[in-house]
């Protein structure tokens, strides 16, 4: 009762600031989404590891065998959380490990299953706090008794899936030993022993990375990245991981996606994976998460919230000089050559014109959202910028192509294409800037980029681009839609 009560007032929060038919939209897509993965616990039971497998994978050597410190940052655990979680740590086919629990509990229900299992498993290091010291001061005391390699973060009510460590040590001996690794995730509830709502993710996406912390877990770094970083800050407690993440990975020089399900997030009525609004201070410390981060990197852009908990939007410097008029049929731009093409002739495109940008599109008849050319120049005109693409719906109003990353892989769902205007799409990736595969149906370039080429073919453009080292980016606030 709690938990619908808990609920209810959210709703209606919700309706308070964006609208009951945008309430509408959200539930109802959890739902389509909810029915597409009706399948996903069997899906899952078949992908981890069984007996045999899991017998197979302790018989492996690697080559490289580095220690994998595990952070758990407790307090006040509940029994049998604290026991599953110790547990799923133990269990795992990678031996090489130790279990680094700081405990900031009054009470010693942590203390007694803590020491039970470390007097069994000398794996289990376990240190009593005085008192509190937070969030991330308590993981920054259980990074300093960490003496593995490699650190990774684990919630204390939460479960590594097995095979997780011997994932990630058969990542870090395929080449050159990444510095940072993560995997793909899910959801558990206790209640129903039930998992659910899996996060498929994309490959390094510093992009996406602002726009939300997706990475999140599992997540493990070099550790004397982590203690050059000086480990976590308090000021961002309740995005403490958002703010790590993004220190280690600027640091980094090659970070790994490991697409598999291997961690679970419990759900419970006080979790955030169970109830965004429970930890609302938590969003706030991300959003300046994000702001402190394009600081450190020279990068001027304002983070807002969106109306989702957990994503912002990153609003980059216009270029005042640039004057753009917007017209329906996009005639009279001022230093803008538009280029049409059929997608059904093999995306090949003949170049014309000298204007200063090229607006390459499917779209012969459309109409634009008021900030279309503000929000795609804003995101072109940064240096490392080859493509600004638009959102793009067709003449049914819903999207004409997909809106995809490298590296997501989701069993669950064919894409994006045909997402209805209104709708969010999985984990609100359709209003969500971040790096694309490949380009929309409407895209901004700049002039210099095409070098002296007459003709070329949409893949070869954007080959070429990421070849000289640009990226294709999406600014789902630049919106087209075909005339009908």
């Amino acid at each position: 009762m709690s938990r619908l009560n808990a609920y209810a007032g959210r709703a209606l929060r919700y309706i308070r600031q964006y609208g009951g038919a945008s309430l509408y939209r959200k539930i109802r897509e959890r739902k389509e989404r909810n029915r597409a993965e009706r399948d996903y616990a069997l899906w899952l039971a078949s992908q981890l590891p069984d007996k045999q497998e899991t017998a197979r994978q302790r018989g492996v050597v690697f080559p490289y065998t580095p220690c994998i410190s595990i952070l758990v940052p407790a307090y006040e655990t509940p029994e049998a959380y604290l026991r599953q979680m110790i547990e799923s740590v133990l269990d795992q086919s990678y031996k090489e490990l130790e279990l680094c629990i700081a405990d900031g509990s009054p009470s010693d229900r942590v203390e007694r299953v803590a020491r039970e299992y470390a007097r069994r498993d000398a794996r289990v290091r376990y240190r009593k706090l005085e008192k509190n010291l937070g969030i991330s001061e308590n993981t920054n005391t259980a990074l300093s008794m960490a003496g593995g390699e490699y650190v990774g973060l684990l919630d204390h009510d939460d479960l590594l899936l097995p095979g997780a460590l011997f994932a990630v040590a058969g990542a870090l001996n395929d080449g050159e030993p990444a510095e940072a690794l993560y995997t793909d995730e899910d959801k558990f509830d206790p209640e129903s022993d039930r998992h659910f709502q899996p996060h498929f993710k994309p490959d390094f996406n510093l992009e996406y990375l602002r726009s939300n912390n997706y990475i999140c877990h599992f997540f493990v770094v070099k550790r004397e990245i982590a203690l050059a970083e000086g480990g976590f800050r308090e000021e961002f407690d309740g995005a403490q991981d958002h703010d790590f993440i993004f220190r280690c990975t600027e640091r980094a020089k090659k970070v790994v996606h490991i697409p598999k399900v291997l961690y679970s997030w419990r759900c419970h009525a006080a979790s955030t994976a169970a109830n965004p609004e429970s930890k609302l201070y938590a969003y706030e410390a991300g959003k300046r998460a994000v702001h402190a981060h394009l600081e450190r990197l020279g990068v001027s852009g304002k983070v807002l919230n969106t109306e989702n908990y957990g994503f912002y939007r990153v609003c980059y410097p216009e270029s005042p000089e640039i004057l753009i008029k917007s017209f329906e049929k996009f005639i009279g731009q001022t230093g803008v050559n538009v280029i049409y093409y059929d997608k059904a002739c093999n995306n090949s495109v003949t170049i014309f014109g000298k204007e200063d940008y090229v607006l390459f599109t499917c779209v012969r008849s459309a109409r634009v959202n008021k900030d279309f050319w503000k929000a795609l120049f804003a995101c072109l005109n940064r240096p490392e910028a080859g493509l600004a693409c638009a959102r793009v719906y067709g003449k049914d109003r819903r999207l004409r192509c997909d809106v995809r990353m490298t590296g997501v892989r989701d069993p669950f769902s064919e894409g994006m294409k045909g997402l209805k205007a209104g709708y969010s799409g999985y984990f609100h990736r359709a209003l969500l800037q971040q790096e694309l595969e490949e380009p929309t149906d409407c895209f901004l370039i700049r002039r210099e980029l095409l070098g002296d080429r007459t003709e070329i073919s949409i893949p070869e453009l954007c080959e070429q681009t990421k070849k000289k080292g640009y990226h294709i980016y999406y600014e789902p606030w630049a919106v087209m839609y075909e005339n009908r």
